[in-house]
């Protein structure tokens, strides 16, 4: 059994509200038996914000996943604001009792050679909440590894602590950029993950920033946000032709579309970098080889943040970045679960980032957690 990620329990004990994900592009909001079962290292954490991510859209289409013939349904989310409710054995984490954290979704093995080496971003072996077969925080309970979770400053509202995930990717994109000092940047998308690369390059000190993406509203959103133009795809090969080097010194594809890799090699300078962190709906890329190769591009992708989020709380908490929290268009209660993966599919009315505010947890019975805690706080024998 899944233990500490939560698992149906056919007795019947406790009931719990859950966003199943049952068939592709089918979401529903059922109140299911539910145990929740947390193990040592863990912390049983009550949501109270889940952010719908790229990942979340991409598992929406595909569906859950198919289990001897027959789909399983799932439950997404990987991005949460959630209030810690009970702490497993062997964590040291009892002050962050009641306390709101934000997580990492990630959690790599600890076993490999990767994460031996110290690039746990690597891992071949993780797990990640919300991606199959690990179940998400789209739950009124779940439990997931105390050392992935973060205090949230009591002074931070919980519509910008969930920023963090994202924000903390997009540090390791600007990180892996290598920009030179007021260096000329193309982002290939102004999705929330390229709006925030707009602002945080502005912030490090880079030169001209170019959004370049086919919806108008969000061009508007990319200049209001610090970039210096903002042009559809068919104009941004002439615009950047305007440049001292006819080019982008790094150009940023963070589209989920297998053209996106094809602008940014088109918009890169002889010499320059070329970073893909987007994931295509049709797991391709699609880019100009001979140009690639005249240009002697170097191409990186980025797939995850490689430090822990902390360093993307401390830089929210310095306000560098003025009016992220505008990022967080919409928020729908748990039980329109339906209608936010609508709109986030539709790209309309303006939607950046949505998220679902969660229900508190109230048990029928007593709590597993308490008698959990009871017994862990039992005194040991010497």
């Amino acid at each position: 059994m899944e233990r500490g990620y939560g698992w149906v329990d056919r007795s019947g004990q406790t009931r719990m509200k859950v966003v199943h994900l049952t068939a592709p592009e089918t979401i529903s909001v059922r109140n299911i038996p539910v145990r929740c079962e947390f193990g040592p290292g863990e912390l049983l954490l009550e949501p109270v914000l889940v952010g719908l991510t790229g990942s979340d859209l991409l598992r929406y289409r595909l569906g859950p996943p198919i289990v001897h013939g027959f789909r399983r349904p799932h439950i997404p989310g990987g991005e949460f604001v959630a209030r810690v409710v009970a702490c497993g054995r062997g964590t040291a984490s009892r002050k962050l009792l009641g306390k709101r954290v934000v997580g990492n979704p990630v959690c790599p093995c600890m076993k490999c050679e990767w994460c031996l080496e110290g690039n746990r971003h690597q891992c071949p072996n993780v797990r990640v909440l919300g991606w199959p077969p690990v179940n998400g925080a789209m739950r009124q309970r779940f439990a997931w590894p105390a050392d992935l979770c973060i205090e949230v400053p009591e002074s931070m509202s919980g519509e910008v602590a969930l920023l963090a995930a994202p924000l903390s990717l997009a540090l390791s994109i600007v990180d892996n950029a290598h920009l030179p000092v007021m260096g000329k940047v193309a982002v290939i998308g102004a999705g929330q993950l390229g709006l925030m690369l707009i602002k945080i390059l502005r912030a490090v000190g880079a030169g001209d920033v170019l959004s370049v993406d086919p919806n108008e509203y969000r061009r508007k959103l990319a200049v209001r946000h610090g970039a210096t133009a903002a042009v559809d795809p068919y104009e941004s090969v002439e615009f950047v032709r305007q440049w001292p080097r006819k080019g982008a010194d790094v150009s940023i594809d963070v589209t989920n579309a297998s053209e996106g890799s094809r602008e940014a090699v088109a918009t890169t300078r002889v010499g320059g970098h070329v970073i893909i962190a987007g994931i295509p709906r049709d797991n391709r890329i699609l880019f100009n080889a001979r140009d690639a190769r005249q240009k002697e591009l170097a191409m990186q992708f980025v797939r995850r943040p490689y430090k822990p989020l902390d360093r993307a709380l401390q830089f929210l908490q310095l306000g560098t970045l003025a009016g992220i929290e505008e990022l967080v268009t919409h928020t729908f209660p748990m039980e329109q679960a339906a209608e936010a993966y609508d709109l986030m599919r539709s790209r309309s009315d303006g939607v950046v980032k949505t998220i679902l505010e969660m229900p508190p947890y109230q048990p029928a019975e007593e709590s597993p957690a308490r008698v959990y805690m009871e017994e862990a706080e039992e005194p040991r024998p010497s």
